[in-house]
Protein backbone atom coordinates (compact mmCIF):
# COMPACT_ATOMS: atom_id res chain seq x y z
CA UNK A 1 0.00 0.00 0.00
CA UNK A 2 1.66 3.68 -0.75
CA UNK A 3 1.65 6.32 1.50
CA UNK A 4 -1.06 8.10 0.18
CA UNK A 5 -3.45 5.22 0.65
CA UNK A 6 -2.13 4.71 3.94
CA UNK A 7 -3.36 8.27 4.75
CA UNK A 8 -6.60 8.03 2.95
CA UNK A 9 -7.60 5.00 4.16
CA UNK A 10 -6.75 6.67 7.94
CA UNK A 11 -8.88 9.77 7.36
CA UNK A 12 -11.78 7.47 6.03
CA UNK A 13 -12.13 5.47 8.77
CA UNK A 14 -15.52 7.30 10.42
CA UNK A 15 -16.90 6.66 6.63
CA UNK A 16 -19.02 3.46 5.96
CA UNK A 17 -17.18 0.68 4.07
CA UNK A 18 -18.80 1.11 0.39
CA UNK A 19 -17.89 5.03 0.92
CA UNK A 20 -14.05 3.78 1.58
CA UNK A 21 -14.31 1.33 -1.14
CA UNK A 22 -15.38 3.93 -3.76
CA UNK A 23 -12.96 6.46 -2.46
CA UNK A 24 -9.66 4.14 -2.67
CA UNK A 25 -10.95 2.28 -6.08
CA UNK A 26 -11.69 5.84 -7.93
CA UNK A 27 -8.48 7.31 -6.90
CA UNK A 28 -6.40 4.13 -8.65
CA UNK A 29 -8.99 4.67 -11.70
CA UNK A 30 -7.71 8.53 -11.72
CA UNK A 31 -4.39 8.12 -10.93
CA UNK A 32 -4.14 5.80 -14.16
CA UNK A 33 -5.94 8.16 -16.25
CA UNK A 34 -3.71 11.21 -15.13
CA UNK A 35 -0.11 9.72 -14.79
CA UNK A 36 2.55 11.27 -12.85
CA UNK A 37 1.20 14.18 -10.66
CA UNK A 38 1.36 15.78 -7.19
CA UNK A 39 -1.55 14.01 -4.86
CA UNK A 40 -2.47 16.46 -2.03
CA UNK A 41 -4.63 14.26 0.50
CA UNK A 42 -6.45 16.67 2.99
CA UNK A 43 -8.78 15.65 6.06
CA UNK A 44 -10.85 18.78 5.58
CA UNK A 45 -13.83 20.02 7.63
CA UNK A 46 -16.69 18.42 5.22
CA UNK A 47 -15.02 15.73 3.41
CA UNK A 48 -11.84 13.87 3.01
CA UNK A 49 -10.44 15.15 -0.20
CA UNK A 50 -7.72 13.29 -2.67
CA UNK A 51 -6.34 16.11 -5.39
CA UNK A 52 -4.38 16.28 -8.36
CA UNK A 53 -1.49 18.92 -9.82
CA UNK A 54 1.51 19.59 -11.28
CA UNK A 55 2.34 22.11 -9.25
CA UNK A 56 2.36 20.52 -5.60
CA UNK A 57 -0.23 23.07 -4.19
CA UNK A 58 -3.52 23.37 -3.71
CA UNK A 59 -4.24 26.29 -6.07
CA UNK A 60 -2.78 23.82 -8.73
CA UNK A 61 -5.16 21.28 -7.90
CA UNK A 62 -7.22 20.03 -11.18
CA UNK A 63 -9.32 17.75 -10.65
CA UNK A 64 -9.88 16.24 -6.42
CA UNK A 65 -11.67 13.45 -5.52
CA UNK A 66 -14.15 14.21 -2.38
CA UNK A 67 -15.72 11.40 0.44
CA UNK A 68 -19.01 12.45 1.50
CA UNK A 69 -21.03 10.34 4.24
CA UNK A 70 -22.98 8.49 1.22
CA UNK A 71 -20.89 9.30 -1.80
CA UNK A 72 -18.17 10.06 -3.43
CA UNK A 73 -17.81 13.52 -5.96
CA UNK A 74 -15.24 14.61 -8.44
CA UNK A 75 -14.62 18.03 -8.13
CA UNK A 76 -13.14 20.22 -11.26
CA UNK A 77 -11.14 23.37 -9.75
CA UNK A 78 -11.53 24.62 -13.30
CA UNK A 79 -14.84 22.95 -14.42
CA UNK A 80 -16.18 26.15 -15.36
CA UNK A 81 -14.04 26.71 -18.39
CA UNK A 82 -14.63 22.74 -19.73
CA UNK A 83 -16.17 21.91 -22.62
CA UNK A 84 -19.93 20.40 -20.85
CA UNK A 85 -22.68 20.10 -23.89
CA UNK A 86 -24.86 17.29 -21.81
CA UNK A 87 -24.60 20.02 -19.09
CA UNK A 88 -23.72 17.04 -16.52
CA UNK A 89 -21.23 19.26 -13.83
CA UNK A 90 -22.70 20.91 -11.06
CA UNK A 91 -21.71 24.08 -9.90
CA UNK A 92 -22.60 27.90 -10.37
CA UNK A 93 -19.44 29.55 -8.71
CA UNK A 94 -17.40 31.66 -11.22
CA UNK A 95 -14.70 28.25 -10.89
CA UNK A 96 -15.26 24.72 -9.38
CA UNK A 97 -18.06 22.09 -10.85
CA UNK A 98 -18.76 18.71 -9.68
CA UNK A 99 -20.14 15.45 -9.82
CA UNK A 100 -21.50 12.65 -8.15
CA UNK A 101 -20.46 9.60 -8.81
CA UNK A 102 -22.75 6.70 -8.70
CA UNK A 103 -19.50 4.17 -7.90
CA UNK A 104 -15.91 4.16 -9.01
CA UNK A 105 -16.74 2.66 -12.76
CA UNK A 106 -18.75 6.12 -13.69
CA UNK A 107 -14.60 7.41 -14.26
CA UNK A 108 -14.82 4.79 -16.89
CA UNK A 109 -17.83 6.93 -18.85
CA UNK A 110 -15.96 8.12 -21.86
CA UNK A 111 -18.42 11.58 -21.22
CA UNK A 112 -16.02 11.76 -17.82
CA UNK A 113 -12.61 10.25 -18.83
CA UNK A 114 -13.29 13.64 -21.98
CA UNK A 115 -13.64 15.65 -19.00
CA UNK A 116 -10.97 14.50 -17.18
CA UNK A 117 -8.41 14.94 -20.31
CA UNK A 118 -9.72 18.33 -20.67
CA UNK A 119 -9.03 19.21 -17.10
CA UNK A 120 -5.43 17.74 -17.58
CA UNK A 121 -4.82 19.71 -20.55
CA UNK A 122 -5.90 22.90 -18.80
CA UNK A 123 -4.09 22.09 -15.44
CA UNK A 124 -1.67 24.95 -14.06
CA UNK A 125 1.57 24.13 -15.40
CA UNK A 126 4.65 22.74 -12.78
CA UNK A 127 6.53 25.49 -10.94
CA UNK A 128 8.94 22.83 -9.45
CA UNK A 129 11.28 20.67 -11.47
CA UNK A 130 11.40 17.10 -10.01
CA UNK A 131 9.35 13.65 -9.01
CA UNK A 132 5.06 14.37 -7.89
CA UNK A 133 5.04 14.75 -4.15
CA UNK A 134 2.76 13.65 -1.67
CA UNK A 135 1.08 16.41 0.26
CA UNK A 136 -1.16 15.47 3.86
CA UNK A 137 -2.80 18.13 5.56
CA UNK A 138 -5.54 17.23 8.37
CA UNK A 139 -7.65 20.85 9.16
CA UNK A 140 -8.24 21.42 12.52
CA UNK A 141 -11.04 21.87 14.58
CA UNK A 142 -14.66 20.43 14.41
CA UNK A 143 -15.22 18.13 10.65
CA UNK A 144 -18.67 16.81 9.70
CA UNK A 145 -18.56 13.35 9.64
CA UNK A 146 -20.79 10.38 9.09
CA UNK A 147 -22.72 9.16 12.34
CA UNK A 148 -21.33 5.56 13.89
CA UNK A 149 -24.55 3.34 12.70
Amino acid sequence: MDEAVTHLAEFLTPYPPAVHEDMLAARSILKEMIGPASELVYDATSAVCDGFAYTADVKGLFVNLAAYSDHVTLVFAYGAVLNDPENRLKGGGKQVRHIRLAGPEDLRDPYLTGLIQQADANAPPAKVEGPPRLVVKSYDGPKRRPKPS
